[in-house]
């Protein structure tokens, strides 16, 4: 019995280190870009205790309104009392870049949504930057930017 015991303690720890190793063997890149699908998938669902966890401390966000020159900011704790007023019928990730430095990841997305803030229309695309900084806790989104696409740019020189 003793022999099985130490069996099933040792496959059950080279199971633990497998699934570790193919987890670690994804780019930062990769990892970020998960994370990315998993946070979008908790605002959806308006789970603040889930996207808690993909948020440092310091957490805020920033966005721009069109006639107001200052730019606005979000913290976190207001972040999450909004995220219940935060009502997401539909997103995509139409786009995707991130660039990593070190321990810190840069995630650029064009993201479009049919969702109501408060009651207020917020569908459209948008250009949403996140920083992502990698700690003990692992990576934790720092910041949110976010803005809308403007029209087309000849960006040609003569």
């Amino acid at each position: 019995m003793r022999h099985f015991i130490s069996l099933m303690l040792a496959l059950i720890g080279f199971a633990t280190i497998t699934n570790g190793q193919q987890q670690s063997s994804k780019t930062p890149q990769e990892q970020i870009i998960d994370l990315e699908k998993s946070f979008a998938a908790a605002i959806k669902t308006q789970d603040t205790m889930q996207t808690k966890m993909f948020q440092a401390d310091t957490y805020f966000l920033a966005y721009a309104v069109q006639g107001v020159p200052t730019i606005q900011i979000v913290p976190k704790q207001g972040w999450l009392n909004m995220l219940k007023d935060y009502v997401t019928e539909s997103f995509t990730i139409d786009d995707i870049k991130v660039n990593v430095y070190g321990n810190t990841a840069i995630a650029m997305l064009m993201f479009t949504q049919k969702a109501t803030v408060r009651g207020q229309d917020r569908s459209g695309q948008f250009v949403l930057t996140d920083i992502w900084y990698k700690g003990n806790k692992g990576w934790l989104i720092a910041e949110r930017h976010s803005t809308r696409p403007g029209p087309p740019v000849n960006m040609q020189t003569k």
